[in-house]
């Protein structure tokens, strides 16, 4: 995702503050990817199978400084996870029923770039 402005930020700001600028976006945006990714699709009618949801309380997310920067990453712990929701591990039989990574991701894509964006504005002093 292109943040616009985050060069003007570094430069602007020294870079724990422009840091602390970025945290709460991030903070939002990890946490949007993962509550998405949590969401289950309706069980299949007549399925006898008996969900356990461990899939969706296994999701996590951290945010982390860099040396210039901040990272926020999403995973799960279980491991057959990405055989259900990653894009590019996902298994035949849960495609176009479990929702992938980039789905969400792409799906969350405005919201994210729009939270950045207006936490970069403000810290340079234009409009909320």
């Amino acid at each position: 995702m292109n943040v616009e402005g985050l060069e003007q930020l570094f430069r602007r700001l020294n870079t724990v503050q422009a840091q602390n600028v970025l945290r709460v976006p991030m903070n939002r945006a990890v946490l949007r990817i993962q509550a998405d990714m949590q969401r289950y699709p309706a069980q299949r009618p007549n399925s006898s199978y008996r969900r356990t949801g461990t899939l969706g309380r296994s999701w996590t997310s951290t945010v982390d400084n860099l040396g210039d920067g901040i990272r926020g990453r999403v995973g799960n712990r279980v491991k057959y996870a990405p055989f259900v929701q990653s894009s590019m591990f996902q298994r035949p039989v849960h495609r176009r029923r479990w929702q992938t990574d980039r789905i969400v991701l792409n799906r969350q894509r405005g919201a994210i770039q729009a939270d950045f964006a207006r936490a970069v504005n403000q810290a340079l002093g234009g409009k909320q």
